[in-house]
């Protein structure tokens, strides 16, 4: 069998990507929380995990679902936290500015359509680049001023019940086109 030589080259193993090519994931870490809350606080943390990245040039892509339930008078936000500094802000001018996601559209829209049995899902991702580190970067999903929540739940007790996840992945050297 002859082997075939492009521009009589021979052929070799790719070992790694070209400079400058990016998106390679480079290790998946979850976290999981079927914990039925019921809250009024501003800032309860309902999901998080920590990751290591291994290069400075990495980005993480962050993956949440939420199950959430609320009532009538449920109102507010969810907030998505690098160690202590919210980001993806939403600019929804009718939300904080830390407020990733607002519950006054999602849950309450029309008024009185979310009765108490229900339990819907909500997830969003968000690809944090540019954090320059290989240290140990915690990401929480918490409460932003909520009048009340029902996380993992319905209004209604014992009335159905969800598992909450927060994904994250490290990409290798993301560029933006």
């Amino acid at each position: 069998m002859a082997i075939i030589k492009p521009n009589n080259n021979t052929i070799s193993a790719i070992t790694a990507l070209p400079a400058g090519v990016g998106g390679k994931v480079l290790q998946v870490v979850m976290a999981s929380n079927d914990t039925q809350l019921s809250s009024t606080n501003a800032s309860d943390t309902l999901l998080t995990k920590a990751i290591t990245p291994t290069a400075t040039s990495s980005s993480i892509l962050c993956m949440i679902t939420l199950w959430m339930g609320a009532d009538t008078n449920s109102n507010g936000g969810i907030k998505l936290l690098r160690d202590s500094t919210a980001i993806g802000a939403s600019s929804n001018p009718y939300s904080s500015t830390n407020t990733f996601w607002s519950s006054d559209n999602f849950l309450t829209d029309p008024p009185g359509s979310i009765d108490q049995y229900t339990l819907l899902p909500f997830s969003w991702t968000f690809l944090d680049t540019g954090i320059s580190t290989i240290s140990s970067t915690t990401y929480s999903v918490a409460t932003d001023s909520f009048t009340h929540l029902y996380y993992n739940r319905p209004s209604q007790p014992n009335a159905g019940d969800g598992n909450s996840t927060l994904t994250l992945m490290e990409i290798a050297g993301w560029q933006i086109f």
